[in-house]
């Protein structure tokens, strides 16, 4: 029989296919961890993180550990766009500081690809910030489709309308189009 250790050794630290992935951070492999398995986890998790790959990043905020906020201060200092605002949003789950906050404010306009903000769109809500909050209802209204579908729904807002929005609005017309109607 496999431990829970050895699984967040394999699907957590280890993961590095699209399958073991897709689905985002496995928290729940934390979450079922013996405190003494947690105390090595801890220690991997640290000893594993980076600006390359956020899930030890994400999996030191959910198990609030503040063994890692020497190391999660280093990578903070140094990163931007979408894993400063993880790394921010784990210092805060730790910490609670408001500096994170402020963080978070500066850095969000700083991101632009589409793919990379409904990325980060997920971590917004859990500041419970107003001025943060304001933001991801100005996101309610972007341009593409998924960042407004996603910023909704982080508010736990009915998507209905954001659908709507962006059923009817009008493709441009292709060349092929254009040219034979």
């Amino acid at each position: 029989m496999t431990n829970n250790l050895d699984i967040f050794r394999q699907e957590f630290l280890g993961a590095n296919t699209w399958a073991q992935r897709k689905d985002g951070v496995p928290l729940n492999l934390l979450d079922n961890l013996s405190s003494d398995e947690l105390k090595v986890a801890e220690l991997e998790l640290i000893e594993a993180a980076s600006l390359r790959d956020d899930w030890t990043i994400v999996g030191l905020g959910h198990i609030k550990s503040k063994d890692a906020l020497p190391t999660l201060l280093n990578l903070l200092s140094d990163s931007k766009g979408a894993i400063k605002v993880k790394i921010a949003h784990s210092i805060f789950q730790i910490t609670q500081d408001d500096k994170m906050k402020d963080i978070v404010l500066e850095t969000m306009p700083q991101i632009t690809g589409e793919f990379e903000l409904i990325d980060v769109l997920y971590y917004l809500p859990f500041f419970k910030d107003e001025r943060i909050t304001r933001l991801l209802h100005n996101y309610r209204n972007h341009k593409k489709y998924l960042v407004a579908y996603n910023a909704t729904r982080y508010l736990g807002l009915p998507t209905d309308e954001v659908v709507d929005k962006f059923r009817n609005v009008d493709e441009p017309k292709t060349f092929w189009k254009k040219l034979f109607g």
